[in-house]
């Protein structure tokens, strides 16, 4: 009988051990490390092109529009596509551990990770996309992440940009203004000013919320480096330029009328209008201009290898070039491919 009295403490000890463990182990896959706060979810340039492509830690993540703009990833090189999320996801943003992006509606099956339809702002696990959580159920778009804080704006009575930590607390409305949120350079958001008389160059704390007036002319999806600003100028036909902020210089890069634009390492990618449109690249410092494509295009994207975009009004197919290097335009043939074996 003592042996029967011995085993069942030893019997509940190790229950006890083993639902720490497990309790232990649940916390550990849910916590949320905090990022350096250098940290930004994704490039400017991309984000202003509906964030479809994003690149970290060895991976482009990316919104697949051959599998109704569902969560992939894959390798810079394209190789090792797979589908990550079901959902049509946009704005794709990335840390080390999570990524973060907007979700405008249920996919096209319960395939791996899938979503129910719900809209909003959402954070899902790289290594465990099952692992989901929503921020924020609203209506919006435009999520940048910053250091330890979520960017996006929200739909309401009115448009405005609000705030919340990556775990999730603390939502907050921290502009009250309908703005394009992407460009970030060190502590400070940039934007066009867009209250109805201007379109001033406005820089905000994205830590105390103030904001101060950081280039006094209109100027149209700002891109800021350091002291260097790449826009599309409104009052210069819609040029685009290049503009010191220190001394207020500025450089036509291109005189013909600009749409949109991505600024990488080397180039900058843009939408000329007209009676010919053109996508074009130009370096940085406004040399050696070249036609990428004829025609209207958008959703500029670009990672370390690669630049994607589609045409105007259209998700398909989506056409690719090397970011440097000669101009070689072909199909995403990689993403078709995936979306094939997924759907199968």
């Amino acid at each position: 009988m003592k042996k029967k009295y011995i085993i069942i403490p030893l019997i509940i000890a190790a229950a006890t051990a083993l639902a720490a463990a497990v309790a232990l182990s649940t916390r550990s896959r849910n916590s949320v490390p905090d990022n350096p706060d250098t940290l930004i979810g994704n490039t400017s340039g991309n984000l202003y092109n509906g964030g479809m492509f994003c690149e970290s830690d060895g991976y482009v993540y990316f919104s697949n529009p051959y599998d109704n703009n569902a969560l992939y990833r894959m390798r810079p090189d394209e190789s090792e596509a797979e589908r990550l999320i079901a959902s049509q996801t946009s704005s794709i943003n990335a840390d080390s551990k999570y990524l973060y992006f907007y979700q405008s509606g249920s996919g096209s099956g319960a395939g791996f990770g899938y979503v129910v339809s719900s809209t909003g702002v959402y954070r899902a696990q790289k290594d465990d996309p099952k692992n989901i959580k929503c921020l924020d159920k609203i209506v919006g778009a435009h999520v940048v992440l910053a250091g330890n804080s979520v960017f996006y704006t929200r739909a309401g009575d009115t448009v405005a940009l609000a705030r919340i930590d990556i775990s999730g607390e603390n939502r907050e409305i921290v502009l009250e203004k309908d703005i394009l949120p992407a460009s970030i350079d060190g502590s400070y958001f940039y934007y066009a000013n867009n209250d109805g008389t201007n379109l001033h160059v406005m820089a905000m704390n994205r830590n105390t919320g103030s904001s101060r007036k950081a280039f006094a002319e209109d100027i149209y999806m700002p891109i800021v480096e350091g002291e260097t600003l790449y826009g599309i100028d409104v009052h210069n036909d819609y040029a685009l330029v290049r503009i010191n902020l220190s001394d207020g210089s500025r450089l036509t890069l291109d005189a013909v009328r600009t749409d949109i634009l991505n600024v990488t390492d080397s180039y900058i990618y843009y939408q000329t209008s007209g009676p010919e449109p053109q996508l074009r690249r130009i370096a940085k410092d406004g040399s050696n201009m070249e036609v990428v494509a004829n025609g209207a295009y958008n959703t500029i994207n670009a990672t370390s290898r690669y630049v994607y975009f589609t045409q105007f009004n259209s998700t398909l197919p989506v056409y690719k070039t090397p970011v440097s290097g000669a101009v070689n335009v072909t199909t995403f043939d990689a993403a078709s491919a995936a979306a094939l074996k997924a759907l199968q």
